[in-house]
């Protein structure tokens, strides 16, 4: 079996094993792949996959090609010279931009530079609030929007606390825990907000150097700065980093974390769902992204469980 074909096979075998069925999906790539193979193409290209899906009707081309599309992301993450293939008036579904999951180092490095900017005040700001998106994959509006009352600590005595999400997508609050450590970060930056905004100008948690709230372009134009200062602008093989980058993070690495805890992941998807305000776990599927990590995390605990001898 060729390399691409490997991947395909393992890239079906890890979607299935979050619940998809793939029917359709698995026939189209198995037939691209042979075809692939069978003139010599190891790596997937935009034009050879508008030449494979030229052979069919156009009713069906955009949805092979979203075939297409959806496993060469997952190649991507393996052969940086791996084209996505674009779909243009595809009826199947919205589409999302790559994203990119962050590693520890990259967390580290985002955060470094966030503590360089000025004024310090500043600095401080995004430091916590990116390390409470880290931590709990809280939408960016989410965390812009959170006022003091809105964390609040828990009555065990351990430190730890709640944190109130109330401008949520779907109109819905709820409840997210805060480890001891992060209810310890934002009262350090709590005290350090107030000691130079003495008279508040604003109720939000997070401020801006004036002290106000942070407004939504202020968010990503800050964050474009922070990322350009960590080196995680983008490049021709990488994405540049996003905000809503640390939710599409923070689902994939808590999956994986399950996943090697020895976790069942149909039992997972819906806790996650539920912390991340989705109203069901069809939601939640968006953000797992199919990262090496996911996929070997996957593939052991096939593996262990004996799928593989079948």
């Amino acid at each position: 079996m060729s390399r691409l074909g490997e991947r395909m096979e393992s890239y079906l075998a890890t979607r299935r094993a979050l619940g998809f069925k793939l029917t359709a999906p698995g026939r189209t790539l198995d037939a691209f792949v042979t075809w692939m193979d069978e003139h010599g193409e190891p790596t997937i290209r935009r034009d050879l996959a508008t030449v494979w899906v030229s052979q069919f009707t156009r009713r069906t081309v955009p949805e092979r090609l979203n075939h297409i599309r959806q496993f060469a992301e997952h190649v991507a993450w393996f052969d940086p010279g791996t084209e996505i293939p674009l779909v243009d008036g595809n009826p199947y579904g919205s589409h999302r931009s790559r994203p990119l999951i962050f590693t520890p180092e990259q967390i580290d490095a985002l955060l470094a530079a966030a503590g360089r900017l000025t004024p310090k005040v500043r600095a401080a700001t995004w430091q916590t609030l990116l390390g409470l998106l880290t931590v709990t994959g809280l939408r960016i509006s989410e965390a812009r929007t959170l006022n003091d009352d809105d964390v609040t600590l828990d009555e065990s005595g351990d430190g730890s606390g709640w944190v109130r999400v109330r401008d949520t997508k779907f109109g819905e609050s709820r409840l997210v825990p805060l480890h001891a450590t992060t209810m310890t970060a934002i009262g350090k930056y709590q005290r350090l907000r107030d000691k130079t905004f003495p008279i508040p100008k604003s109720t939000a948690v997070f401020v801006a150097r004036r002290g106000t709230r942070i407004a939504r372009s202020t968010a990503g134009n800050t964050f474009r700065e922070v990322r350009t200062m960590a080196d995680l602008a983008g490049s021709t093989v990488e994405p540049a980093a996003r905000l809503h980058d640390f939710r599409h993070s923070f689902a994939t690495n808590t999956l994986i974390r399950h996943i090697r805890a020895g976790g069942d992941v149909d039992e997972m998807v819906p806790v996650l769902s539920a912390w991340l305000g989705h109203v069901g776990p069809d939601s939640t599927y968006w953000y797992l992204s199919n990262t090496p990590e996911l996929a070997a995390a996957l593939a052991a605990r096939l593996h262990t469980s004996g799928v593989d001898d079948e």
